[in-house]
């Protein structure tokens, strides 16, 4: 067992050893996710796939803990290093909500550490520290945050990021729309697939449906354009420390409420990247799994 695995469990046991000293006041949730996803075209990768559970509780109003562990497994082609990469997140955040703002603040902060059998270490011992600040209006309709995000690598390469996003409703609260922006600075261009920086955009669209009779909750539409790399993406808690660019792609999706505080969310996409020194354009195509329930 390794020491970032014997670290989640050390956590994992004292958050639900706080979460049953006062049921009443937090509120678990425990959630699974899968990802499976195939290259198409790119000289070395094949696959990957990848596994995960993140344990969740907020305390009434006043913030809440997250902690997570994800185990990837990419096979390789070409000759290249097959990775097996195990990821650890932990978040922590705090609500205020001052008399003067119609609606609540948040200060979060994200941690990461991610292991692998990387022998050039150029993708193994990372580790991130992401803060952010967040406005979310009483009404639900107006959303505002500014994210960063420091990332360390091995091998002289450190990583800054910006993400500012604004999000809004629409429709008397039938839709939602999220945009975010992604200002990310490597340290070492040479590191980074010759790039000193990367600007992209990316938009998500959520739809609540009326009740119907495959119990579809919402649907779920998600764009990005422009380049990133070396991203600290703050929804879905993970650090892509591969270093290939990436160069838009979209998902579609589909969420489920099943009833006593279960949901099912199937989402499925296109990703398409750059591997510039081999000047090797590529895409990987994937389905992702989540399902979670409140106690």
């Amino acid at each position: 067992m390794t020491r970032l695995v014997r670290t989640t469990l050390g956590m994992t046991s004292l958050l639900l050893a706080g979460t049953a000293c006062a049921a009443g006041e937090w509120s678990p949730s425990l959630g699974a996710q899968a990802a499976y996803g195939a290259y198409s075209g790119s000289q070395l990768r094949d696959s990957f796939s990848s596994y995960g559970l993140i344990l969740s509780s907020d305390y009434l109003e006043k913030g809440g803990l997250t902690l997570g562990l994800n185990h990837t497994d990419l096979a390789a082609k070409g000759g290249a290093q097959n990775i097996r990469q195990n990821a650890l997140f932990a978040s922590g955040r705090i609500h205020a909500t001052p008399d003067k703002l119609a609606g609540r603040l948040t200060a979060r902060l994200d941690l990461h550490a991610i292991d692998n059998n990387d022998t050039s270490r150029d993708s193994d011992s990372v580790t991130a520290i992401a803060p952010q600040v967040s406005y979310l209006s009483f009404d639900k309709k107006h959303y505002y945050d500014l994210g960063y995000a420091h990332s360390s690598y091995k091998n002289a390469l450190s990583v800054n990021q910006w993400t500012p996003t604004v999000g809004f409703g629409l429709n008397e609260g039938t839709d939602w729309v999220l945009l975010r922006g992604w200002l990310i600075d490597p340290s070492n261009a040479a590191r980074a697939q010759g790039k000193s920086s990367t600007r992209g955009l990316e938009a998500k669209w959520t739809h609540w449906l009326a009740a119907n009779a495959a119990r579809v909750d919402n649907v779920k539409l998600g764009l990005n354009l422009g380049e990133r790399i070396y991203a600290v993406d703050p929804d879905a808690g993970s650090v892509a420390n591969l270093a290939d660019i990436q160069r838009g792609g979209f998902n579609l999706g589909a969420e489920w409420k099943l009833g006593q505080g279960m949901s099912l969310l199937a989402l499925a996409g296109q990703d398409r990247f750059r591997n510039a020194t081999l000047a090797n354009d590529y895409r990987l195509n994937y389905a992702y799994l989540w399902v979670s329930g409140q106690w």
